[in-house]
């Protein structure tokens, strides 16, 4: 008997770290189609988009994400385009080395893929 309920607990117990890793999952999916979406809406290629969102998801912190998200909302609102050079450059104004290094190598990355 002991060992039933042994089991079933390590059923829930397994079921729950399976439903974690979903949601999780699926967050992640959400943060990469927001970045990509963002980005595109603001001007930058959809391929290049698409290459960089899931490198910034695993890379930099939401906080970084949201910065950048802000700058292209702001090109956007000014009627303008969101060029990669430009994103590159305003990420530098920042002064996070961290950001700088993870847009410039994933950029490179996603535009001679």
């Amino acid at each position: 008997m002991d060992q039933r309920k042994t089991s079933k607990s390590g059923v829930r117990r397994l079921s729950a770290i399976a439903a974690m890793a979903l949601m999780v999952s699926g967050c992640s999916t959400v943060v990469q189609n927001r970045v990509e979406s963002g980005l595109v809406d603001a001007g930058v290629p959809a391929g290049i988009a698409s290459c960089m969102a899931p490198i910034w998801e695993e890379d930099l912190s939401i906080s970084q994400i949201r910065s950048i998200s802000r700058f292209a909302s702001e090109i956007k609102e000014q009627r303008q385009t969101l060029t990669v050079p430009r994103l590159i450059d305003q990420v530098r104004e920042w002064n996070d080395p961290e950001a700088l290094a993870v847009v410039t190598t994933s950029a490179a990355r996603c535009a001679f893929r």
